[in-house]
C-alpha cells in the first residue's frame, strides 16, 4: 500500500509530467550544481527514472540540451559525462536569484527602461522574438517600444540585447516616477502591462499541492522519496518564479500569494534536503573525481543561514 507521501508523489507526475530537457536543467541547476557539476549519464538516468522519465526521453533531451549549448560533454570510453556549457552556467546563475532569493524587499522608486527606437521603416519592437525575451526576463511593455522593469536591471536588459546583437541600437534608461499621484502614474498600468492574474493563480496552485506534500513528511520519509519531492518542487517552483517580473511588494496587489508560495517552497526544500542529498550520494557518489562535496552558498537557498540537524532515515 502506498504511503500517503508517495501516493501525492504519484499523483502528480499523472497530472503534471515533468518536461524532460526542463528537468535536466532543474536538477543540474539544484542539485548537481552545487557538487562539482558533472554527472555520468548513466547516473543521471538512474536519478530520473523514478521522476517518470525513461532513458530513451532523457537521452534525446540531453543531445537536445548540447546541441542548444546548455550543455557540454565529455567522453571517456564509452561512458559519457555532462556539465553545463559556460551559457547554461550563466543562464543557471542568473535564474538561481530569481529562484532562491527572489525580490530585496527595498525599492527606491527606480526603474529601467529599454527603448526600440525605430530606424526608417523599421522598428526592433517588431521582432517578436526580442520582445518575448525581454517579458520572459521580467520587463513589461509600457507602450510601444517601450519596456519597464523596476530597480537597476542593466545587466539583464544588456543580456537581452546582447543576445539578439540589437545593444547598439537600444537605449536602456534608468528613471523615477514624477507624477506624484497628479496624472497617470505606472501603478495604473501594472494590469496591463504584466498579467500578474495568471501568476497568482500559479502561486495559489502551487501551495494547493504542495502544502499537503509538506505536510506528509515524517521520520518514515524515505531518501529516494525525498529527493522526488525536492526535485518537482524546485522544478515547479521554477516554472513559475521566472515567469514572475517580481515586482516590489510596494507595487504588488495586496495579499500577493507569492510571499506565502515562496515561504512554502523554502519550508518543502528544507525538510527534505538532507535526505535528498542521501540519495544523491548513493546514486553518484561513487566517482569522488567528479561528484564533489556540496558547497556551502548552498545553505544560504530560501534565506537560510546556517546549517539545521537532519532528520533520520529508516
Amino acid at each position: 500500500m502506498l504511503s500517503t507521501l508517495e501516493h501525492q508523489i504519484h499523483s502528480l507526475l499523472e497530472l503534471d509530467p515533468p518536461r524532460t530537457k526542463s528537468l535536466c536543467v532543474t536538477l543540474l541547476g539544484d542539485a548537481i550544481g552545487p557538487h562539482g557539476g558533472s554527472i555520468w549519464l548513466s547516473d543521471l538516468i538512474e536519478l530520473v527514472q523514478p521522476l517518470g522519465i525513461n532513458e530513451r526521453l532523457l537521452r534525446t533531451s540531453v543531445f537536445r540540451l548540447v546541441a542548444q549549448d546548455w550543455l557540454q560533454s565529455e567522453r571517456h570510453g564509452r561512458r559519457s559525462l555532462y556539465r553545463l556549457s559556460e551559457l547554461g552556467q550563466e543562464l543557471t546563475t542568473a535564474a538561481s536569484e530569481r529562484i532562491y532569493f527572489g525580490t530585496p524587499a527595498d525599492w527606491n522608486g527606480e526603474w529601467t527602461l529599454v527603448v526600440l527606437p525605430r530606424f526608417g521603416n523599421s522598428s526592433l519592437d517588431g521582432r517578436s522574438e526580442l520582445r518575448r525575451e525581454l517579458i520572459w526576463a521580467g520587463f513589461g511593455a509600457i507602450a510601444p517600444g517601450i519596456f519597464a522593469l523596476p530597480r537597476n536591471q542593466t545587466g539583464r536588459a544588456q543580456k537581452v540585447l546582447n543576445k539578439f546583437k540589437v545593444a547598439d541600437k537600444a537605449l536602456i534608461l534608468g528613471a523615477h516616477e514624477l507624477n506624484e499621484s497628479k496624472g497617470l502614474v505606472i501603478n495604473d498600468l501594472i494590469a496591463q502591462c504584466w498579467d500578474l492574474d495568471n501568476v497568482a493563480q500559479q502561486y495559489q496552485n502551487f501551495c494547493t499541492t504542495f502544502e499537503p506534500m509538506r505536510d506528509a513528511i515524517d521520520q518514515q520519509t524515505r531518501p529516494d522519496q525525498a529527493f522526488a519531492v525536492r526535485a518537482l518542487t524546485i522544478h515547479e517552483w521554477r516554472r513559475i518564479v521566472l515567469h514572475d517580473p517580481q515586482l516590489p511588494q510596494q507595487i504588488l496587489p495586496p495579499s500577493w500569494p507569492g510571499h506565502a508560495a515562496r515561504e512554502l517552497c523554502g519550508q518543502l526544500y528544507w525538510k527534505v534536503f538532507d535526505l535528498a542529498e542521501q540519495h544523491l550520494n548513493k546514486v553518484i557518489q561513487q566517482d569522488p573525481t567528479h561528484y564533489q562535496p556540496l558547497k556551502p552558498y548552498v545553505y544560504a537557498r530560501f534565506g537560510r543561514t546556517e546549517r539545521a540537524a537532519a532528520p533520520t532515515a529508516r
